[in-house]
C-alpha cells in the first residue's frame, strides 16, 4: 500500500471502532433504561410524568452521544482525509435514522402501555390497601407520632391486634418503637406507596405538600 491508502485504512478502522463504540454505548443506555422501565413497573407506581422524564432523558442521551461524536469525528477527518467524509455522513445518517425510529418504537410503546401499567398500579394499591396491617399504617401516618391506645381507639382492633400488626411493621421498616417511653411511642417511617400524604394539621396552614420519597427518573449511564 502507499502511504495515502495506509492512512486510509487507518481511518477507516478508526472510523469503524469509533461507531461501534457509539453503537455500544447507545445500547447499553437503553438497555438500562428499559430495565429501569421493567423495575418501576413491578411494584411501583408510574405516572405519566414519570415517563416522561424518561423518554426525554433517553432523547437527550441519544443525541448527546451521536451528535458529539459526530461533530468530533468530522473534524478530525477533515484534516485527515477529505475521502471519507462522504462515508462517514452516509453511516452517520442511517445511525441517526437508526435512533429516531427507536425513539418513536419507544414512544408506540409507551402510549400503549401506560393505561395497562395505571391499571397494575390501581390493583397492587388495592391488593396493599386490603392488608390490615397497611390499613393500620395509614392511620400511624396520619399521626405521624402515636401509641398502641391512640391507635386502637381510631381502629377497629383491639390493643393486642395493634401491638401484633405494629411488630410486623416495625419488621419491614415501616415504623420504629421507642420502647424506652411509656407508654411506647409508635413513629411512622415510611409506606409502601411511595407518596406522603397530606396531614390534616398542615391544611389548614396551607403547608400541605406531597412528597415523592424514591426517584422514578433513572440517572447517569
Amino acid at each position: 500500500m502507499t502511504v495515502p491508502d495506509d492512512t486510509s485504512a487507518r481511518l477507516t478502522l478508526k472510523v469503524a471502532g469509533a461507531f461501534q463504540e457509539a453503537r455500544d454505548l447507545w445500547v447499553r443506555r437503553l438497555d438500562a433504561y428499559f430495565s429501569q422501565l421493567e423495575q418501576l413497573v413491578h411494584g411501583q407506581w408510574l405516572t405519566s410524568d414519570d415517563i416522561r422524564g424518561i423518554l426525554r432523558e433517553s432523547r437527550l442521551a441519544a443525541r448527546e452521544a451521536i451528535d458529539g461524536f459526530g461533530e468530533d469525528l468530522s473534524t478530525q477527518l477533515t484534516h485527515e482525509s477529505s475521502g471519507l467524509i462522504g462515508r462517514f455522513q452516509t453511516e452517520r445518517n442511517e445511525l441517526i435514522e437508526q435512533i429516531d425510529d427507536l425513539e418513536k418504537r419507544i414512544d408506540r410503546m409507551l402510549s400503549t402501555d401506560q393505561g395497562s401499567i395505571r391499571r397494575e398500579n390501581e390493583n397492587l394499591r388495592d391488593t396493599i390497601m386490603s392488608m390490615p396491617e397497611f390499613e393500620l399504617l395509614t392511620l400511624i401516618q396520619e399521626q405521624g407520632e402515636t401509641t398502641y391506645k391512640k391507635i386502637a381507639k381510631v381502629s377497629d382492633c383491639s390493643v393486642k391486634e395493634v401491638r401484633k400488626l405494629v411488630r410486623l411493621l416495625s419488621k419491614s421498616g415501616h415504623v420504629s418503637i421507642n420502647k424506652s417511653t411509656r407508654p411506647h411511642e409508635i413513629h411512622f417511617l415510611h409506606a409502601p406507596w411511595g407518596r406522603r400524604k397530606m396531614r390534616e394539621s398542615d391544611e389548614g396552614d396551607g403547608r400541605g405538600h406531597m412528597t415523592i420519597q424514591q426517584s422514578l427518573i433513572p440517572g447517569s449511564y
